[in-house]
């Protein structure tokens, strides 16, 4: 592992702007994907923090944080983050 790595952790971000599709999904089914998405995401709960963007930015509607030891493990999270079931819904 390089100098870097062994004092910093990776911080990667992943941003998401909603379809208006996923909305029209109703209550049910927003809770259907979403429950899909956190089991997509769940081996990497421990890292992850989400931000709620809506109303504070109209570029965003949810900032996902991923913080890891590796680049490897970024990439991973955002792999997974991107084939998930939620991803259909994002631009």
């Amino acid at each position: 592992m390089h100098d870097l790595a062994e004092k910093n952790k990776y911080i990667g971000f992943l941003f998401m702007k909603i379809n208006p599709e996923y909305f029209a999904l109703g209550r049910e089914g927003i809770h259907e994907v979403s429950a899909e998405h956190a089991r997509d995401l769940a081996r990497f709960a421990k890292q992850l923090t989400h931000v709620v963007c809506t109303g504070v930015n109209g570029r965003y509607d949810q900032v996902t944080m991923v913080e890891a030891d590796t680049l490897e493990e970024i990439n991973a999270a955002a792999t997974a983050f991107r084939m998930g079931s939620k991803a259909r819904y994002c631009t």
